[in-house]
This record gives structure tokens, sequence and C-alpha cells, in this order.
């Protein structure tokens, strides 16, 4: 693609953002749309996140922004969220509309997308959520809409964890929810432990299932609990596979169909 006068731009916005991955697999999407996009990356630190969307909206070639940590919950102080982004109370995009702003949030389907292409099912299984964070909020959601038997959330930060419970509870009131770090079938891991270069566990060895099912949303594939994962005997997938799921979702969002 040539880029010119005409090219609508999608940033990537994060804190910080030279860990990002994905850019050479958003320009193959792009192209094969026949798109003129460019995705690329905005470093906004959270003291500067409540003045970049008004600056953002004079930007008329704009087509969208991707949230990352950690601005998914904060975005939504300035934007009107579709049903995705209400019900799990944070967004991962955001697209320029008359008078400002609208959220969504196809984090949740991304990652079942990508969960149930790797075999893992939740229906009537015991599931253990790492983070109460954005993209745990949505994950969570998405979780307890496949019926599991039982759902344990778990957060550095207790009250972000009860209130993520509590919003679970909310919407699927004959759901079994708590704040719980414990043995489960399926492992989730929506906190940033793992990232880039860090070698550490979400959590502690034990609670790793044995020939059960793991899922870390970080994005890269030898995640330190993948590993661990694999070598317990369990089936384990990793963020990437989520981020593949859900290109096409934020680009028919940003760009149409």
């Amino acid at each position: 693609m040539t880029i010119d006068g005409s090219t609508r731009i999608i940033a990537i916005v994060g804190d910080p953002t030279a860990h990002i991955k994905g850019f050479a697999r958003y320009a193959e999407a792009i192209a094969a749309r026949g798109a003129n996009a460019v995705y690329l990356a905005m470093h906004v630190a959270p003291d500067g996140l409540a003045p970049f969307p008004a600056g953002m909206r004079a930007v008329r070639n704009l087509a969208g922004l991707v949230l990352t940590i950690p601005h998914k919950i904060a975005a939504l102080a300035f934007a009107t969220p579709d049903e995705a982004a209400r019900r799990a109370g944070s967004a991962n995009m955001l697209r320029p509309v008359a008078g400002g702003w609208q959220a969504g949030n196809c984090d949740g389907a991304g990652f079942l997308a990508a969960a149930r292409a790797a075999g893992i099912a939740f229906a009537g299984r015991r599931v253990q959520v790492l983070g109460a964070g954005g993209a745990g909020r949505a994950v969570a959601m998405a979780i307890a809409a496949e019926a599991p038997a039982r759902l344990a959330l778990h957060d550095s930060d207790a009250t972000r964890a009860r209130d993520l419970a509590l919003a679970v509870a909310g919407t699927f009131p004959d759901m079994r929810v708590e704040t719980a770090l414990e043995e489960a079938e399926i492992l989730v891991n929506c906190t940033p432990v793992g990232m880039d270069r860090d070698t550490r566990l979400p959590c502690p060895p034990d609670l790793i299932p044995r020939r059960g099912a793991v899922f870390d949303i970080v994005n890269r594939p030898d995640t330190p609990l993948v590993l661990a994962a694999r070598a317990r005997g369990s089936v384990a997938e990793h963020g990437w596979s989520m981020m593949a799921a859900e290109i096409p979702l934020i680009l028919d969002w940003m760009l149409g169909p």
C-alpha cells in the first residue's frame, strides 16, 4: 500500500507501546481488504489520556483507536459505549462519531473465537480468571455467557475483582461466581504478567491445571504460563491467536465490512 493524503489512520494507544506486536498482521489484513489505511502505535501515558481524544477528534482521516493497557476502562469516561463495551465495563476500540466518540469491545468475542479454535470449551467447567482490568472484564463476561459450572475471579486489587464479580452476577444471576484464587479445570490469565521479557508466572505453579486448559492472553507464544501448562499436559493457547481473531472485528468496526 502507498500512503497518501487520503490514508486513514488506525492507532493503537497504550502505555508502554514498545512491546506491542501485530503490525505486520494488521498490514496484511488491511491490504487483503484493499483498504487505504495504516496501523500504528501512539504512546499515551495515563495523565495524557483525558486531553488526547479531544485533539484526535480533529484528525479527519482517523478511522479509530485501538486501546490497550492501561486505557481500556478509563476510555469509557469520554465515549458512548455500545452493548459489548457497556456489558464489559471497558473498551478496546474507539471511533469518532457525530458529537464525540463511540466505544466498542471485541476482546470477549476475540477471546472466545481463539479459545474455540484451540478446542477449549467452558460450559460446565470450573474456570479461574486472573486479572479484572479492561481485558479481564471483557473475557470474564464472555466466559460467563458460556455457562461454566463455576467462575472464580482474582486480581491484585481486591476491590477491582469484587466489582467485576458483582457485575458478572448482575448480568448472569444464575452464574456461580466469586472472588477466589483456586484450582480449576481452565485457567485464564488476563494480567500483563509474562509480557515481553517477564519471566514470572501469574499464579502459584500448583494452580496451573494438569491435563486441563490454559489461555494466556499475553501476546507472545512462549509465556512462562503457556510453557508450564504444556509441561503439565494441558492445552495452552496464547494472546497471539486472540489478536488474530480480533483484527477482522476491529477493521470491520472502524472501516466497515
